[in-house]
């Protein structure tokens, strides 16, 4: 049980591609970026597609001067976003996505050699540069990582002896790399999930996991990715309690409280909830139309979180919101979302395309 729950995290990471807009971003730029980091849209803008444009160009951008060696740069950018909590239309952390893209060589197929060069970079630029946090944050990162390709993804039963010990070794380094950079990095939200990732690859003990989400949402409340690997990790199907994971999610976003609270709320509901079976019944879905809105007001929202919208009201038996968010998609479905266009029609009129049948409430029947 606790070997399929290591899986959560890179459930998380498959989860948050729909809301990065499903674009891949070549992890060897071809191109020159504009070196200005572009702030969250302001209230009430229209401009999806140049808010999407200026997240696209921030991956590459950033990717673009971690192969170019220009740490001094990344870590002024580093510094700039987390300081200034800067988010892009969706509500995504600019800080998050900026170790995404120096920690990960491009996928968890990638040869040996490609992950081992950028462990390289980034042990010369901790080299280089000792008292910055951020190449020993993605470090630990991309150990984690490192350690799931060795493992591999599929049941503890399919991983060789060979591959526990990589497993182990790889995620044995990444807790020393944490623990020994905890007083530089004890201001970055992505110390305390890189070591929630270790955490649940070595089986803490429950008052120890807790612990660590205390100290993680004392530290940034309302940064959602935390939450929603967490709220993940106490469904039943990894050992969890029928309703923790609304429970959490509540208490949670509560806590964090105001607008802030109730994005947070949308998020953990949408990575719960979308987009095949609902997971967790429980959730409050009056709430989670006010996490929405939330958003929307705040920082806009991006077609693909109105694509998880329209899907969860029609689980939820809301015909009304969903038609609102179908209105504002137009044709521009996403196929993370609804895995085919048939399926999205028939949702879309209520009525069969094809021999495909509309979604429907989600009753037990439904699931």
């Amino acid at each position: 049980m606790l070997a399929s729950r290591y899986r959560t995290t890179y459930a998380l990471l498959a989860f948050l591609a729909i809301w990065l807009l499903s674009a891949d971003v070549p992890l060897i730029a071809q191109v020159t970026q504009p070196s200005g980091v572009q702030a969250s849209p302001t209230e009430g803008s229209e401009d999806a597609e140049g808010a999407d444009a200026d997240l696209h160009s921030f991956r590459v951008h950033v990717r673009e001067l971690f192969n170019q060696g220009s740490y001094s740069e990344l870590d002024n950018i580093a510094a700039r976003v987390q300081n200034e909590r800067l988010r892009f239309r969706g509500g995504f952390w600019q800080i998050h996505i900026f170790y995404v893209m120096i920690s990960n060589p491009g996928s968890l197929t990638a040869t040996d050699a490609e992950w081992q060069a950028n462990i390289a970079s980034l042990e010369k630029w901790a080299k280089d540069y000792p008292d910055s946090p951020v190449p020993r944050i993605a470090l630990a990162d991309l150990y984690g990582r490192f350690a799931w390709k060795a493992r591999g993804n599929g049941v503890a039963k399919t991983v060789t002896p060979e591959g526990w010990d990589l497993f182990n070794q790889r995620i044995q380094k990444a807790r020393q790399i944490l623990d020994d950079s905890a007083k530089m990095s004890v201001n970055c939200p992505e110390w305390y999930q890189a070591m929630q990732l270790v955490a649940r690859a070595q089986s803490w003990p429950q008052k120890q996991v807790d612990a660590l989400v205390e100290q993680a949402f004392d530290h940034e409340p309302g940064y959602y990715y935390f939450a929603m690997e967490h709220a993940n990790y106490l469904l039943p199907k990894w050992g969890g309690k029928p309703g923790e994971t609304e429970q959490f999610a509540e208490q949670i976003s509560d806590r964090t409280g105001g607008d802030e609270g109730n994005i947070e709320y949308f998020m953990i509901a949408s990575f719960i909830n979308c987009c095949r079976k609902t997971q967790a019944p429980g959730f409050s879905w009056p709430r989670v139309k006010q996490g929405f809105a939330a958003l929307d007001r705040q920082f806009g929202t991006t077609n693909p979180q109105r694509n998880v919208m329209a899907w969860l009201a029609l689980r939820a038996g809301d015909k009304e919101t969903a038609q609102q968010m179908f209105a504002r998609i137009g044709n521009d479905w996403n196929e993370s979302v609804w895995r085919a266009k048939s399926l999205f029609d028939a949702s879309r009129t209520g009525q069969p395309v094809g021999g495909v049948q509309p979604l429907k409430p989600d009753t037990p029947a439904a699931k």
